[in-house]
């Protein structure tokens, strides 16, 4: 399967991000090295790509991909209104884990964490999370639609950001697991390559 080339962002730097809470679909905002991050993201890709005009830009609905992805459109010159939104590129749901550092769900959910140790990709969080797999499938629903000429700038998260790697890439679970999750640079995905756009401060 052809894909489009896509452009793929992490959201800044987030006040959870900062304490090292998961945030998954609860709203957290931007810290001011969030948005710096985001600075030095779209000054990079303003480097990289020319014609912006056969650009579509896609986002996350959740409030700190919102912020990542009007604060690079106002760095490259960009109208924000033209930014797309799909809840499909929304994180993964930690359910009951919301909220919590690793450390708190380790005191309170010691089994549940042993289990998702043994299993990561597959484990289901209690209380409504998903697991990679489903984040995949919903993630890559999304891409589906996309048309494979198409050139995209995506805002997602880390997790999000993941699983479209390895559906693009065609990894191998642990792989996936493995990737970097940089929040001031992006990645170029095109013709089942990723190729990593580093910004300057």
């Amino acid at each position: 399967m052809k894909f489009p080339e896509i452009f793929l962002v992490r959201h800044g730097e987030t006040t959870w991000n900062r304490i090292g809470r998961h945030q998954g679909h609860t709203e957290s905002v931007l810290t001011l090295n969030g948005i710096r991050q985001a600075e030095v993201v779209g000054r990079r890709l303003k480097r990289e790509i020319d014609d912006w005009e056969a650009v579509q830009i896609w986002s996350s609905p959740m409030y700190r991909c919102r912020q990542t992805a009007a604060v690079i459109c106002d760095t490259i010159g960009i109208d924000p209104e033209t930014i797309r939104y799909d809840d499909r590129l929304k994180e993964r749901c930690f359910g009951a884990w919301e909220g919590l550092t690793d450390k708190e769900i380790i005191a309170r959910y010691p089994d549940e964490w042993a289990a998702r140790d043994s299993d990561t990709w597959n484990y289901v969080i209690a209380g409504g999370g998903e697991n990679h797999v489903v984040l995949e499938e919903r993630v890559g629903a999304w891409l589906a639609e996309q048309k494979p000429d198409s050139r995209i700038l995506l805002v997602t998260h880390g997790q999000a950001g993941r699983a479209l790697r390895r559906r693009v890439l065609g990894l191998q679970p642990d792989e996936a697991l493995s990737l970097p999750e940089p929040q001031a640079a992006a990645f170029r995905l095109s013709d089942g390559t990723s190729e990593r756009l580093e910004g300057e401060f």
